[in-house]
């Protein structure tokens, strides 16, 4: 696999970046590229640096993305992440440096010249690809696969109906779910079914080494917020991390090809993700459905991975 990793680093993304860096080497990882969400595009470059040096990876590029959605102005979510981030995680301020090429540049550029066809995980939203793919259609015969989180087919968690990094940019994610590419869609719908509990935690702090201990912090920092206990009271999700989990075993998924189509006009439904689940519209599959897994392989996978990063 050759893996490029797009995100707005963000506390599960993180978490997410970990987990993927214990599991590929530097010859699968093409580069990390950052985009705005989370937090501003800034602080999440400088917090994707940090992760590298953290985990000793530093042999991974990462190029700076879109500082705002394609059209619209940018929201992001520090009331979750702090302003940081990483809600003030203890780990050292970073001397690597980002690359001069801009994320879409790179994207670009790594599309056009690899031998192999890219697989792209996105972690936040799809501005940067959104991007690439409408400046430069023809490279999407480029891409392997997509495989993000985003979306709901139920309920949204910015808005009643709308995922946040489907809502930050809704005509990017529009782009990149009609492209052609084979997409696989990783909605609260499922990340909702993986949750920390309590026995989780235990078992991350007992491995204690310096990646579990980083994991538990970002995992678990809005855990006694009153408004967090009342709507997950046997423990968060991570959303984020199934990315990674899903491109290491994907059979821990199910899922099923449907139609999804992103809401970009309405302003009361901005950014719903409307899945088809039963074909009612008959409109053309464009999406693999991710609806459920079996959590406990995903902490497993979670736990050996943090014991990889010792």
């Amino acid at each position: 696999m050759k893996l490029l990793i797009d995100t707005d680093p963000g506390t599960d993304d993180a978490v997410a970046i970990m987990v993927a860096l214990a599991n590929f080497d530097k010859k699968e990882i093409v580069g990390i590229t950052t985009v705005a969400g989370n937090v501003p595009v800034e602080v999440g470059t400088k917090n994707a640096l940090r992760i590298l040096e953290f985990t000793g990876r530093e042999e991974i590029p990462v190029y700076e993305g879109c500082s705002k959605p394609m059209v619209r102005e940018l929201v992001t979510a520090e009331w979750v992440h702090g302003t940081d981030g990483l809600n003030n995680l203890d780990i050292p301020t970073t001397t690597l440096q980002k690359q001069e090429l801009s994320a879409v540049d790179f994207i670009t550029q790594v599309l056009e010249e690899s031998k192999e066809k890219i697989t792209i995980g996105i972690l936040g939203p799809m501005t940067n690809i959104g991007t690439v793919i409408k400046n430069n259609p023809a490279l999407v015969e480029k891409i392997e696969k997509i495989v993000f989180m985003g979306g709901s087919a139920l309920r949204g968690n910015t808005t009643p109906v709308a995922e946040f990094n489907t809502y930050v940019d809704p005509e990017a994610a529009k782009i990149v779910l009609n492209s052609g590419v084979e997409i696989y869609m990783l909605g609260l719908d499922v990340t909702n079914k993986s949750l920390t509990t309590k026995s989780r935690k235990e078992k991350l702090i007992k491995i204690n080494n310096k990646a579990s201990n980083a994991m538990l912090h970002l995992m678990t920092f809005l855990d006694d917020l009153p408004l967090v206990k009342e709507k997950y009271p046997d423990g968060t999700p991570v959303h984020d991390l199934l990315v990674s989990v899903f491109l290491i075993d994907p059979s821990i998924f199910s899922y099923k090809i449907v139609n999804v189509e992103v809401e970009v006009d309405s302003e009361l439904t901005l950014g719903q993700t409307v899945v088809d689940s039963l074909g009612i519209s008959e409109r053309k599959p464009n999406v693999n459905w991710i609806y459920d897994l079996d959590s406990d392989k995903v902490y497993s996978i979670l736990f050996d991975s943090a014991k990889k990063l010792n």
